[in-house]
């Protein structure tokens, strides 16, 4: 939008004007016999007026604004909703795709300035079949679309005392640590997120003997960054050789998943590399599918929530949609604090543990029947 402004000196010799606008252009047309004062006072009015609405415009988010021909406004609203926010949309109307493509379905529904005004009625009643007709998004026995994030360790496979722990060891051994972790020790270090940082809570806290070097141990310590690493090759060997099978029933729950359109990722706090080689090789039909979050992708690891955060946001799905899949206490803590609901299949590390905040718990994935147990977990829009 152009302004334009004139000095006071022109304003007191100038006639008054009348505002038009041509093309979305303010422009001015002088009257004759017109008071410059009076002009002075509309000309200033106008100005705050215009700059006021600028100023609205920018701090509403709204992306246009355009001038009709007898200078009437018009507005093309753009709200942004907070993820998770609960059928916030972006538009003033339903006629753009609102927040997380949630379409309504309802004739008569009224949205105005970001508020639902009015919620209608349905056009169509609640099916339940396998068509996919769109109506699942909003309600029903179907089972919508949502996104299912799965933990890789403990949750694909039982990775952690067969995989990860041999793995430990061996790297251990090649850089000539005597250190050597039993199922058990292991065990009680999962409950620390992250490989490098397991190996630095155990050389401070529990074997400060067993580290050699002057350099206190740390997470980003040469030392300690040079054992992940090898571990890391010696995992993905391990499960390349086809030693480590999934666990009973994921398969089905991810296929089960897939079918329904539901966005599939693994979020782990593993090595990117390993969940990448686990996905690839016990998984290889989804490997295209399942976006990996792994290893240092965030700075702050499970039970803070910021893994499961930044795959709602990657993968445009709301939180509210998002079901996660875990077999730990402290997975299951950055699910629920992510504000998503949790399913957890509990391992052989966590079977003794207490999961008070999980939606389901159950031993394994094949206990579960998706579209009754896990579809049914996402929020249906509560219609008048």
């Amino acid at each position: 939008m152009d302004l334009a402004f004139v000095s006071l000196p022109q304003a007191k010799q100038a006639p008054r004007l009348e505002s038009t606008a041509i093309n979305g252009q303010l422009g001015a047309t002088p009257m004759a016999g017109a008071d410059s004062s009076n002009w002075v006072v509309t000309a200033t009015l106008a100005t705050v007026a215009a700059v006021g609405i600028f100023r609205a415009m920018r701090r509403r988010n709204w992306s246009r604004m355009t001038l009709g021909p007898n200078g009437s406004c018009f507005y093309d609203m753009k709200f942004r909703a907070k993820p998770g926010a609960k059928y916030k949309y972006r538009y003033s109307t339903d006629v753009w795709e609102p927040e997380w493509g949630i379409v309504p379905t309802e004739k008569g529904r009224l949205i105005r300035y970001g508020q639902l005004l009015r919620k209608g009625t349905v056009v169509k009643p609640m099916v339940d079949d396998d068509e996919d007709d769109g109506w699942g998004m909003m309600g029903g026995t179907d089972v919508g679309s949502g996104a299912l994030l799965l933990d890789c360790d403990g949750t694909l496979a039982e990775t952690e005392r067969d995989g990860h722990r041999v793995a430990f060891n061996k790297a251990f051994q090649e850089k000539n640590f005597d250190v050597e972790w039993d199922a058990d020790l292991y065990g009680e270090l999962l409950t620390t997120g992250g490989g490098k940082e397991r190996m630095t809570r155990y050389f401070t806290d529990i074997n400060p003997d067993a580290w050699f070097l002057e350099d206190p141990p740390a997470k980003d310590h040469p030392t300690i960054m040079e054992l992940h690493e090898l571990k890391t090759k010696i995992f993905m060997d391990i499960v390349k050789s086809g030693e480590l099978p999934l666990r009973e029933g994921i398969k089905d729950l991810i296929s089960a998943a897939d079918a329904a359109g539901w966005k599939l990722a693994v979020c782990s706090t593993s090595n990117e590399d390993s969940v990448k080689a686990v996905v690839d090789t016990m998984l290889p039909e989804y490997a295209s599918k399942l976006t990996i979050f792994a290893g240092d992708v965030v700075a702050e690891k499970k039970p803070d929530p910021a893994i499961y955060n930044l795959a709602a946001k990657q993968l445009g799905v709301a939180p509210m949609r998002c079901v996660v899949v875990e077999d730990t206490a402290i997975g299951a803590t950055a699910g629920k604090a992510a504000n998503m609901k949790v399913v957890v299949t509990k391992s052989v590390y966590s079977s003794k543990e207490l999961f008070s905040d999980a939606d389901i718990v159950v031993e394994s994935a094949s206990e579960l029947d998706f579209a009754k147990d896990v579809a049914a977990l996402l929020p249906v829009l509560e219609l008048a």
